[in-house]
């Protein structure tokens, strides 16, 4: 998976290696908000993610992270799935300037 981050998601967005779980969180580089961006934009690519915003304790606040899972899908699921959030990543960051 962290391959496949590495070689879709470098200079799109930062992740810190996870040392157990099957959880890695992305902090979208350039978008303070996914909410919207995962919201049409995952489902348009067949991509699950889930927003940060998700996990915040007050409704309505934003966050710049994405959750994305990785323990069930095969390594070219993976790859596909980050190569089809970093089209989403680009963009979202592409319709902001």
């Amino acid at each position: 998976f962290l391959a496949c981050a590495d070689r879709h998601l470098s200079g799109l967005a930062e992740w810190t290696v996870p040392t157990a779980g099957m959880f890695v969180w992305f902090k979208i580089n350039g978008v303070d908000d996914t909410d919207a961006m995962v919201k049409s934009g995952a489902k348009d690519l067949k991509v699950l993610l889930v927003p940060g915003t998700s996990f915040m304790p007050v409704p309505g606040t934003k966050s710049g992270y994405v959750r994305a899972a990785f323990s069930t899908a095969s390594e070219s699921e993976m790859d596909e799935a980050l190569r089809r959030f970093s089209l989403m990543i680009e963009g979202t960051r592409g319709g902001r300037s």
